[in-house]
């Protein structure tokens, strides 16, 4: 096992294999069981706590201070460093790690399911257009890349300004100290962050699967079904494996360079074909409104009830607090990425790059593909039961959608070979992060072994969540664990900020 996995922290990578081990035996032997246990517990953590995801999720919004503070100038690295990757390709990895896969598979559904079901205005309006991209750009837009950009500077401070491992118990060296890092406390940590970046990348390979299969099944008159689905996985895990093992600067760098021409080759296809006006003009009316409303949008809890009494669900809980915590199972290992790609970047920087840049491009993702569907529907261009089953089938929403565009045959193979080099950029960051956390002190550039190890592991705890459950039970799963990562990620935050007052009072800024 040494030969092909190298040096690896015993107590770290045993623990989460433990852990593990002892969930597979559990889903294994009770499945059905299983599936109901990790429901029931997710809907009564939604229902009653939903508020710490909400207030948790958006105090880290306070991180953009941060930028204008004081701090803002320090480089994470010493003054000599300076970027080791261009502009375009840093924000082409933190896209396709970050949430890539989910702009494919949630583009056209989401806004059309705002749209047709609205929480607040009359279901199908002209008036429910710009809020159903509004309540999409909540759910897409500054919460979850704070969530990232938290952990992030977090562990890219500790890694470059304190020479510290990347990881997330590197961020408690203010309160533990440099030898409680190599205690038990610190180990819980990082096994925590294992095990939820193992159940994060999971669902994003799940989620890729399932949607590039209902495609390629629609795209070509096959049957779809679990079979094809773990076909694609395989293939996955393959090319991420294969991907991650010629490590960063060949591998996952030129995947996401290639992911940034393809998303601006589909946007380019949308100003042409779409109605360019009628986008432009809802973008622009539902990003003043998302800004306008951004603290109460943010802080929404539907504490009457009314809300859930319109829609007939717990709204809040079933879009609002979902994502959350869907983007919180995501940080341990996007954070982790990030940081170690952005060494040599200043905290500004990195701060505003990771919040804005990514948040303006999803803006305008879902204004196009999704402000596009609703005005077809609208317009007549396409039927009201098309429209509907954009909503109701979310695998293949994207591929209903384009399918009532020009050139569809041509648009649609573009869309699946986007959605392998999202998920593989994703597979394969995810790989290489947990390839380097599972060894002694987080040493940099695990060796080939241990990134294909890992790659394989993801493609299987996938296909296990499939069979058992489904795509929702493998989504449950990975919320379920995000909870207690939101106060981590506080603590995170608070270990930085008082590590660079450390640092100040030191005379080092």
């Amino acid at each position: 096992m040494k030969k092909i996995l190298g040096s690896v922290d015993r107590a770290v990578f045993g623990g989460s294999a433990a852990i593990y081990l002892a969930l597979f035996i559990f889903i294994i032997s009770a499945p059905a069981f299983a599936e109901k246990a990790i429901k029931d517990t997710l809907e009564y953590t939604f229902n009653n706590l939903g508020w710490i995801y909400i207030l948790g999720a958006s105090s880290l919004l306070l991180a953009l201070l941060l930028a204008f503070s004081r701090f803002g100038n320090i480089r994470l690295g010493q003054p000599e460093d300076t970027p080791e990757y261009s502009f375009l390709s840093w924000m082409g990895m933190l896209f396709g790690a970050g949430i890539g896969v989910g702009l494919l598979y949630f583009g056209v559904n989401e806004p059309m399911t705002h749209f047709l079901a609205s929480p607040f205005y009359e279901n199908g309006h002209p008036t429910a257009a710009p809020d159903a991209l509004r309540l999409t750009f909540l759910h897409w837009g500054l919460h979850p890349w704070a969530l990232y950009c938290a952990a992030g500077l977090a562990m890219a401070y500790f890694q470059y300004r304190r020479g510290l491992p990347n990881r997330v118990s590197s961020c408690f060296e203010p309160m533990l100290g440099r030898e409680g890092l190599k205690g038990p406390v610190a180990k819980i940590i990082d096994i925590f962050a294992i095990v939820a970046t193992l159940c994060g990348v999971s669902t994003s390979a799940g989620f890729a699967a399932t949607q590039f299969s209902a495609g390629f099944a629609r795209q070509y008159g096959l049957p779809p079904g679990l079979y094809l689905v773990a076909v694609v996985i395989v293939l996955i895990g393959f090319l991420s494996t294969l991907s991650a093992m010629k490590g960063l600067e060949k591998g996952i760098k030129v995947i996401s360079d290639l992911n940034m021409w393809l998303v601006l080759i589909m946007i380019a296809f949308m100003v042409i074909v779409g109605p360019l006006v009628f986008d432009l003009g809802l973008m622009l009316e539902s990003i003043g409104s998302y800004f306008s409303k951004l603290v109460a949008t943010s802080l929404f809890t539907d504490a009457s009830g009314e809300v859930a009494k319109k829609v007939g669900f717990n709204w809040v809980g079933g879009w609002t607090v979902m994502y959350y915590a869907w983007w919180l199972a995501f940080a341990p290992f996007v954070g982790g990425f990030l940081a170690d790609i952005s060494k040599g970047r200043s905290i500004r920087e990195f701060i505003l790059a990771c919040l804005f840049a990514p948040t303006v491009l999803c803006f305008i993702w879902f204004a196009f593909f999704g402000g596009t569907a609703m005005e077809w529907t609208l317009s007549g261009k396409i039927t009201l039961e098309t429209a509907q089953s954009m909503v109701s089938s979310s695998d293949e929403s994207l591929f209903i959608f384009l399918s009532e565009a020009p050139i569809a045959s041509l648009t649609i193979i573009i869309t699946l070979c986007l959605s392998m080099t999202l998920i593989v950029t994703s597979v394969n960051s995810g790989t290489y992060v947990l390839a380097q956390r599972s060894r002694p002190g987080g040493a940099p550039d695990p060796p080939i072994g241990n990134r294909a190890f890992w790659g394989v592991f993801i493609s299987l705890n996938a296909l296990l969540f499939l069979w058992v459950g489904g795509m929702q039970a493998l989504r449950n799963s990975s919320m379920v664990a995000a909870l207690p990562f939101l106060f981590i990620l506080i603590l995170m935050i608070a270990n930085t900020i008082r590590a660079l007052l450390q640092e100040e009072r030191g005379g080092k800024i």
